[in-house]
């Protein structure tokens, strides 16, 4: 029998408040900050180890917001703050979350970085590579088909791809992955546009995973369906929407904050939570 919607609000709540920002971390390590960029796009940081996901975009249809131009110059420079870039995520290669040249841009500014992602991806950069580059062993091609997960990891990261379709019929072709990224003894997940349903859900067992934090699309918070799959399937500790447009800075916060008690919205460029 399905959980009363109150219930659901409930259980959320109490798990955010289980998870304290700077609280310390389990076994004493360093725990994780989280720094927004826009759309889908964050920085990971906890000691030396950095991980980049859907933060190197361009504009890319109407509606969809942008970080500064100072700062997506930083980024494809790979410069300040954005020079030690470990690990390289990109979920999916539409251009809100991904565009070729300022991955190249970093990739060949930054000889630390690699990037791991699917194949689609990874063939859609291939153009914006000089002739003669080396980067190919930094180019991890890792296309995990839905319903399945591997692990690998880069640099002392362990990263678990997991293979969610995209939201939407019209881009079942779409090679899409979502991520469980570990540092600093916290859990990130990171579902990208995927299509959160029990079907898509129950075969990764996240309410098992022991998720930190989970990153998910404002629009999955605030819909009753979505706030059910976050309980059933995810139970993390902390919720944080985002990916808003950029008539959405005042509407959605309010409407997360009453959907999920706890939850919190990324909004501006910038910003910086530390779990």
């Amino acid at each position: 029998m399905t959980a009363p919607l109150s219930l659901v609000r409930s259980a959320l709540a109490a798990l955010a408040a289980s998870l304290l920002t700077g609280a310390p971390s389990p076994g004493g390590q360093q725990g994780i900050s989280v720094t927004f960029l826009a759309n889908e796009g964050v920085l990971l940081s906890s000691g030396s180890r950095e991980v980049l996901i859907d933060g190197l975009f361009e504009r890319y249809e109407t509606g969809f917001a942008l970080p500064a131009d100072s700062t997506r110059s930083a980024l494809r420079r790979a410069a300040r703050p954005f020079d030690s870039v470990d690990l390289i995520l990109v979920t999916h290669r539409h251009g809100d979350h991904f565009h070729p040249a300022p991955v190249a841009g970093h990739l060949l500014a930054n000889a630390g970085a690699v990037l791991l992602t699917s194949a689609q991806v990874i063939d859609s950069l291939r153009g914006s590579l000089p002739q003669g580059h080396r980067l190919t062993p930094r180019l991890m091609a890792r296309t995990t088909p839905p319903g399945t997960r591997r692990r690998e990891v880069v640099g002392g990261i362990a990263v678990d791809l997991l293979g969610l379709p995209h939201d939407g019929f019209r881009h079942r072709k779409v090679e899409h992955l979502g991520y469980i990224v570990e540092l600093g003894g916290r859990r990130v997940l990171h579902v990208g546009d995927a299509k959160l349903d029990e079907s898509t859900l129950a075969p990764f067992r996240l309410d098992t995973a022991r998720i930190d934090v989970a990153l998910l699309p404002h629009w999955v918070v605030t819909s009753e369906s979505g706030r059910r799959m976050i309980e059933q399937w995810i139970r993390p500790r902390q919720v944080v929407a985002f990916h808003l447009g950029d008539s959405d800075a005042e509407r959605v916060p309010q409407a997360v904050s009453a959907a999920v008690p706890g939850a919190i919205t990324f909004v501006r460029s910038l910003d910086r939570r530390v779990w």
